[in-house]
């Protein structure tokens, strides 16, 4: 899990790169929106497995990780609104917080090996390299904190 800073300084490191692009950048465009769908994707698992929190704690620490998540898509989503939707995103069903949780961390690692794929494969230095980047950076701490999570409840 990130700090506040250090969130905040991811966000304005994206509107950074999204501001120094030209609007009319075809390739970027496609890899945000193709982040922007990953992001509201791993929004609606986080969202199930904020809800089916078995603890106070925990219901603490998912809600943090999805906000985190959230607020990347608004930022996105302010900076190239016909790329990526603000629109709500609604929690997937799931009655079990362990089944949400096992969710959660396979979309994530999914998300995470298809954005890594698509950082190797652009430009060194280029934005829609360090986006996608960015991205990657967020999705692999709330993976490896959710993975925590899982082994911190199997071990008891």
């Amino acid at each position: 899990m990130i700090s506040m800073k250090q969130e905040k300084e991811a966000l304005d490191r994206i509107v950074q790169i999204v501001a120094s692009v030209p609007k009319k950048d075809a390739r970027f465009l496609s890899v945000a929106t193709i982040i922007g769908t990953m992001l509201r994707r791993v929004l609606a698992v986080e969202k199930a497995l904020e809800a089916t929190s078995i603890s106070l704690a925990q219901r603490t620490k998912m809600t943090q990780m999805r906000s985190e998540t959230s607020h990347m898509i608004e930022v996105l989503g302010a900076e190239l609104p016909q790329q990526v939707s603000l629109s709500k995103v609604v929690a997937l069903d799931e009655a079990s917080w362990w089944f949400a949780l096992s969710e959660t961390t396979h979309v994530l690692e999914e998300c995470v090996e298809q954005l890594s794929g698509m950082v190797s494969k652009q430009e060194k230095g280029s934005a829609v390299r360090d986006l996608t980047a960015q991205c990657v950076s967020l999705l692999r701490d709330h993976y490896n904190e959710y993975l925590l999570e899982s082994r911190n409840w199997m071990d008891g």
